[in-house]
């Protein structure tokens, strides 16, 4: 299987009504906040003890990739499927339905067994990226359209994937991420899987020929602010690493050399903390042609001709009749003559075929660095039934504590009601405007008394009641203008508590 890389994640429910009772209900929820914060070695056994395993399923290949997930589920924390896309103007694209019932089968199974379900938006069009995010309406208008997708269809949150981009666009993608922490980020999961970034002094042949003015394209302290969880995409290292290469001799181009790994994960962990760092590991392969320079330099060259899944490399190696040996990067690789591909296709009849794969064994290391590290955990791209089998007895000894809540480092809640994420004025109809009549009761600010409004009794009118509430709520909050519009202002403010 080729690898195809498409453009296009409480209850303190008080009865206290009123505003001298709403002060309590405040004393008190700073209290718990204190507290929660005398308590940092608590929080941070927590997570630290609680290793967890999150898995891309493709749309390409969602069928056999829920199939062959589901008899596993329960050794994953967090399910991805690698769904969404985005069009230019900024909006959803769904590239298979997840009302399908294959993935419907794979979510209520993994509700069943407390594994979050947490679809992703891959966006690697780096033009349409930079345009949308760099305007404040289209932005804001992108967040909406994610965070109406999200509330829509309930899920535990979002994977954001959006690769290829240009260094301008880091500070209006870290805009993004806040206003999309705002949006929903107070019980959903904001994830973000991000590119690998090679230590500079491993990029370049010396300190000397470091540029001066080499810039990022991902801020790490705000995707670290922003972000619950951050998956680094350490793989198709290829021969970016110098030193690496140096230190090998060919063939050498593997998938992730675990020493590259580690060198990619520490230089997040310096912005990034290691609570939030997941380890992007890969269960595929890529096949090269390894040959000597046509430019008559002398050096080694070497040409990715497609990405193949360890099925493909086993039957291979059964057809040349080869068996397979573990390289330096810890992976499996298989080297012969391209001549004697059985491939139909032969870009380079002279050169020396070589083929590199992640396999358990190779994932199994990578599991066992997260863990010497003692960041979060890993996140395997992919799982679509080419990977290797022996991969789940691997987890099996990487157990994890699931509850599919946000753990209490990330959030106090204090509502059981939700905060609505579409905007709303007089005269809206819908559960939006229960669940706003429902916040504004519980913070004090009763839409009614009795009847209709009242505690218990909210409707899905957007009335002069609701509004009335709604600007008592904003004037206390210091909003102005205090118009009884429920926007994003007024949404953060309820965030915010």
């Amino acid at each position: 299987m080729r690898r195809f890389v498409t453009s296009s994640y409480k209850d303190c429910t008080s009865l206290l009504s009123g505003r001298h009772n709403y002060n309590m209900k405040l004393n008190f929820i700073k209290f718990l906040t204190i507290l929660a914060l005398t308590l940092p070695i608590f929080y941070t056994s927590a997570q630290t003890t609680n290793f967890e395993v999150t898995g891309w399923v493709p749309y390409w290949r969602s069928k056999e990739g829920i199939e062959s997930i589901l008899p596993h589920l329960d050794k994953f924390t967090e399910v991805n499927p690698f769904v969404y896309t985005v069009r230019l103007d900024g909006t959803l694209f769904q590239n298979s339905d997840l009302s399908n019932v294959e993935w419907t089968n794979l979510r209520t199974r993994a509700n069943e067994k407390k594994v979050r379900f947490i679809p992703t938006v891959m966006w690697a069009n780096p033009d349409a990226i930079d345009d949308v995010l760099k305007n404040p309406e289209k932005r804001q208008a992108h967040v909406r359209s994610i965070t109406a997708e999200v509330y829509k269809n309930n899920f535990h949150g979002i994977d954001i994937d959006y690769e290829a981009k240009y260094a301008r666009t880091k500070p209006y993608f870290s805009l993004f991420l806040k206003e999309l922490k705002e949006a929903i980020g107070y019980d959903k999961w904001i994830m973000c899987t991000i590119e690998a970034r090679t230590p500079l002094d491993a990029r370049f042949s010396s300190t000397e020929t470091i540029p001066t003015d080499i810039e990022f394209a991902n801020d790490f302290s705000e995707i670290n602010r922003y972000c619950d969880r951050v998956r680094i995409m350490a793989y198709d290292q290829g021969r970016i690493d110098l030193k690496l290469n140096e230190a090998n001799s060919h063939p050498y181009i593997p998938v992730a050399d675990s020493l590259w790994v580690e060198k990619v994960v520490r230089l997040a962990m310096a912005e990034i903390s290691k609570d939030k760092i997941l380890i992007g590991v890969p269960t595929y392969g890529y096949e090269y042609d390894m040959f000597t320079s046509l430019s008559g330099s002398g050096q080694t060259e070497y040409s990715r001709l497609w990405s193949f899944n360890p099925g493909f490399a086993s039957s291979h190696a059964q057809t040349l009749n080869l068996t397979p040996s573990r390289n330096s990067a810890g992976e499996l690789f298989l080297i012969y003559p391209a001549k004697d591909s059985p491939d139909p296709v032969i870009p380079l009849p002279f050169a020396t075929r070589v083929m590199s794969w992640s396999d358990a064994e190779a994932i199994r290391q990578k599991a066992e660095l997260a863990k010497k590290l003692g960041v979060r955990g890993i996140s395997l791209f992919r799982i679509d039934g080419g990977q290797d089998q022996a991969l789940w007895d691997v987890l099996s000894k990487y157990p994890s504590i699931k509850d599919g809540k946000k753990p209490p480092a990330f959030v106090l809640e204090t509502s059981t009601s939700i905060i609505p994420a579409s905007d709303l004025s007089f005269g809206a109809k819908g559960e939006d405007v229960r669940a706003l009549q429902k916040l504004l009761n519980e913070r004090g600010f009763a839409v009614a008394t009795s009847g209709p409004g009242s505690p218990g009794n909210e409707t899905t009118i957007f009335g002069s009641a609701t509004r009335s509430a709604l600007i008592r709520f904003q004037k206390d909050r210091g909003i102005t203008p205090a118009a009884g519009y429920y926007g994003r202002i007024t949404r953060a403010a309820f965030q915010s508590r």
